[in-house]
């Protein structure tokens, strides 16, 4: 059977169509998935416990009497109701390699 050039122009159209149309939605999804996870894009001084993960995300649970300057979402960790001496811990999710330790 001897192919059109005609039909092989179309056929390679249609192709470059569909791949733009997957890149597209790649691209969309890509987009939603990283806004699902809120990343801080600053960087901790410190960090002795460190949850890293290969994905280049990690997250520290240093439980200390302040949060890092850097850090958005602090929370209190351990309530001392007499003292009024409060631990806090960074729950911000970063991005990259973990500090040193403190």
């Amino acid at each position: 059977m001897k192919s059109s050039p005609h039909l092989v122009l179309i056929l390679c159209l249609q192709a470059a169509l569909v791949m733009g149309v997957f890149a597209s939605l790649a691209k969309e999804n890509a987009l939603v998935e990283s806004k699902a996870i809120d990343i801080n894009p600053g960087q901790l001084k410190c960090c002795t416990n460190c949850n890293f993960s290969f994905s280049g995300l990690y997250t520290c649970d240093d439980v200390k009497k302040d949060c890092d300057p850097v850090c958005k979402k602090c929370v209190v960790a351990v309530h001392a109701s007499y003292s009024g001496n409060n631990k806090f811990r960074c729950t911000d999710t970063f991005l990259g390699m973990c500090g040193p330790k403190c």
